[in-house]
């Protein structure tokens, strides 16, 4: 009997982790095409004047997304969000929160977000903007060594200040600290994925928009908040 049961159990171990691989990859496949909008009660870090803000810090719905450089879909969706800001961004009515969450796949993800810290810590916040714009742009080529110092000096950051910034801890524990907050939030939601946005109103309500979805649909989410508030 246990000579039976021993290749019995082998089978049977050899097909749950091959389920386990297959259910993996689906996981992986759909972590950009999950559905749009979602309603959860997700613990962040709230907003501080630490974050990377773009438009009225005291906006009526602020849009936090967690993002990666050298990710394709974050690229989409940044130019999406620029889009956004374009509309809604002027009349002060919505904000952009940018956090990091580089993927451990993404090779050249990690040191561009480190590279923008340094840029935010020697320039600011509009300039962190300015050299996120450029970087994403470029990316994947842009986010070299040579070329995220390029792109610094291009845009006004001084060279050795750069390269001192770059050699402390400062910007590795500024960008853990979004990632340990990323990473809370995937435990509550297995669908996390960058990029990945909660939307906040006014009274703290959220809405998450998962993956790089069109204009369309970010502005639907936009204007039933707004609408919302109007009718309060």
């Amino acid at each position: 009997m246990n000579k039976v049961f021993i290749p019995i159990s082998i089978v049977v171990c050899g097909l749950i982790i091959a389920g386990a691989m297959i259910m993996t990859s689906k996981q992986q496949q759909t972590v950009n095409t999950a559905p749009a909008e979602k309603s959860l009660e997700l613990s962040i870090t709230p907003v501080s004047s630490e974050d990377h803000i773009r438009g009225n810090p005291d906006a009526e719905v602020v849009i936090v997304e967690y993002s990666d450089y050298e990710c394709s879909f974050c690229k989409g969706f940044h130019g999406t969000m620029n889009r956004i800001m374009e509309e809604y961004g002027t009349t002060g009515k919505v904000a952009w929160v940018y956090r990091h969450f580089p993927l451990p796949k993404h090779e050249g993800a990690r040191p561009a977000t480190e590279a923008s810290e340094c840029v935010a810590r020697i320039g600011g916040n509009d300039k962190f903007w300015e050299y996120s714009e450029v970087i994403i742009a470029g990316a994947p080529t842009s986010l070299t060594t040579e070329n995220l110092l390029a792109a610094a000096t291009q845009i006004g950051i001084d060279e050795t200040e750069f390269n001192t910034c770059l050699a402390s801890d400062y910007p590795k524990q500024k960008v853990d600290q979004d990632i340990a907050d990323g990473t809370e939030i995937a435990k509550a939601d297995r669908d996390f994925g960058t990029p990945y946005n909660i939307v906040i109103s006014k009274s703290g309500t959220q809405t998450v928009i998962r993956g790089n979805q069109p204009y369309a649909t970010v502005k639907g989410v936009i204007d039933t908040i707004l609408t919302a508030g109007e009718s309060n």
